[in-house]
């Protein structure tokens, strides 16, 4: 059921009020928060306690996440925030401060405001801020203003030592492999400094590569073999070959801002051996002498098809990739071959072409809406929502309002108000609880696309750049099991449609052309 507050509601919404809804918590953690008394322990436990205390359903979800900065755009966890209130997945949303919510006051104030209309209320439990009300209004202004503060400055202050570092020729970031950090000025300072236990590594990487007998890939493969490791004590791969490759602190140089506009290049303040240095700068004529004489092959236009990243297996649930085949007649065709080949359904791969035809005439021509598809929609979150107490709750509210007026004129006394305000609340509490009304979201556009799908699938003009195009507008996924197209999931917006449609289609498809002739599961879940 879809949870919108009134806004009424909301204004004298208190943490009582909250008893029984479902909740969610969000943790937000990084290194300098861990400092601050933020840690991911610290908040979890917070917003258990208060789930606890105020009589929450709290969920299991957790949305966690360790990550900094005050753009939210690179959040997963709070994307998928978000995409689960959409989907009516949760009532509140705890979160331990307003600062693991965001410091970017705009982006907090635009994201609070569409959960808020969504219906889903955001409480702070250690600041005891419910978000949006009335009552917490300055002191949650307040906050977001000191969080985006404190970070700006944070970011001001960080990017003034870099510079400074920089500008004595010491390097910033992790040590590379084969250098560790060392402490200057009881702790103010680091430089880095040559690490025995790495040193071996970086020596047989440089080594193996000046050779000239290696590429990446085989360097990292032969380092691994011979039981080397990077400098996080992992595996090399051809990125940490590469990154030691390119990393002119090896020829004794420091680099601020490397690759940047502002791109500056000093001697660097730490110690390089000379053997390190002169297998590194061979390295670059090694890395040069390959790029003249290396002759790539041409680059195969990309193929394009209705389920490219849409196709997953029903046994492993592995994602299909295409990959072409030739046929017995000599031809090219585009098969999807599922990844691990370990999967106990078979057959392993399926022509796209057959996948396309089920698609083609087991879906597409029953994809049409008719003229009461917006009144069945609302009907069906109507009887969802549940029946409407809409009449007893007017009734029970102008009793308050007449008690109030009685009270007002002096015809009852203050504790009999009280006494008979109380009963009428409760009353009222119990049968309209925070959320009684229906969303009805719009739309118009996807039952648009919806009607005209079939049309424009088949038109000679839409090349097959625009049908992968139009097969992920619509679905989240294309579920395949031993070669056959067996459910499709829509993605949220067409979701409803495809339950009105479900409705249809088992009602009315004749024989021998449903789609679930073809294995298609029908009637589709609206999730």
């Amino acid at each position: 059921m879809v949870t919108i507050l009134r806004a009424a509601t909301r204004q004298a919404l208190t943490f009582e009020d909250l008893k029984g809804l479902r909740a969610e918590g969000y943790v937000r953690d990084s290194t300098l928060d861990q400092r601050d008394g933020f840690g991911p322990d610290i908040q979890h436990r917070n917003e258990e306690r208060f789930a606890q205390s105020y009589g929450l359903v709290l969920g299991s979800r957790w949305y966690t996440e360790f990550v900094s900065g005050r753009s939210a755009s690179k959040r997963q966890e709070f994307q998928q925030v978000l995409e689960d209130a959409r989907l009516d997945r949760f009532d509140v949303l705890l979160v331990d401060h307003t600062s693991r919510f965001g410091r970017n006051q705009a982006e907090c104030i635009r994201y609070k405001a569409e959960l808020q209309r969504l219906g889903k209320t955001v409480v702070f439990v250690s600041q005891g801020i419910i978000s949006g009300s009335d009552r917490d209004f300055l002191a949650e202004r307040i906050n977001e203003t000191l969080d985006e503060q404190y970070s700006r400055n944070l970011s001001r202050y960080v990017a003034a030592g870099l510079a400074e570092k920089a500008s004595q020729g010491l390097a910033n970031g992790v040590p590379p492999l084969g250098y560790k950090s060392e402490k200057l000025d009881n702790g103010k300072r680091e430089r880095k400094v040559p690490d025995p236990d790495t040193t071996p590594a970086l020596l047989a990487l440089l080594r193996g590569y000046a050779s000239g007998q290696h590429s990446y890939r085989t360097l990292a493969d032969w380092l691994n073999a011979q039981g080397y490791r990077n400098r996080e004590g992992e595996p090399f791969s051809t990125g940490s070959v590469e990154h030691v490759l390119s990393n002119r602190f090896y020829a004794g140089k420091a680099v601020y801002h490397p690759g940047e506009p502002d791109e500056e290049v000093r001697g660097g303040a730490h110690e390089v051996p000379a053997e390190v240095k002169e297998l590194w700068l061979r390295c670059q004529e090694i890395k040069a002498q390959q790029r003249r004489t290396r002759v790539g092959a041409p680059r195969r236009r990309p193929r394009a098809y209705p389920f490219s990243r849409l196709a997953f297996c029903a046994g492993c649930g592995g994602r299909f990739t295409g990959k072409p085949a030739r046929t017995t007649q000599g031809d090219e065709s585009l098969r999807l071959v599922v990844p691990h080949a370990r999967c106990d359904l078979q057959p392993h791969s399926v022509r796209v072409d057959y996948l396309e035809a089920q698609w083609r005439e087991g879906v597409l021509p029953y994809l049409t809406l008719d003229d009461g598809w917006q009144r069945g929609i609302a009907q069906a979150l109507q009887d969802e929502a549940g029946p409407s107490n809409e009449k007893d709750c007017r009734r029970l509210e102008s009793a308050l309002a007449n008690l109030r007026k009685q009270h007002l004129w002096g015809d009852i006394s203050d504790e009999d108000y009280r006494r008979d305000r109380d009963v009428l609340e409760r009353q009222l509490k119990a049968l309209a609880p925070p959320g009684a009304k229906v969303h009805l979201p719009n739309l118009e556009r996807a039952a648009g696309l919806l009607n005209d799908l079939p049309a424009l699938w088949a038109h000679p003009g839409v090349s097959n750049e625009q049908r992968e195009a139009l097969g992920q507008e619509l679905l989240e996924r294309a579920i395949i099991s031993g070669g056959t197209l067996v459910a499709i999931e829509p993605r949220a917006a067409y979701r409803p449609l495809f339950g009105y449609l479900a409705n249809q289609w088992k009602n009315c498809l004749p024989k021998p052309t449903r789609p679930d002739d073809i294995g298609l599961k029908l009637p589709l879940p609206i999730a």
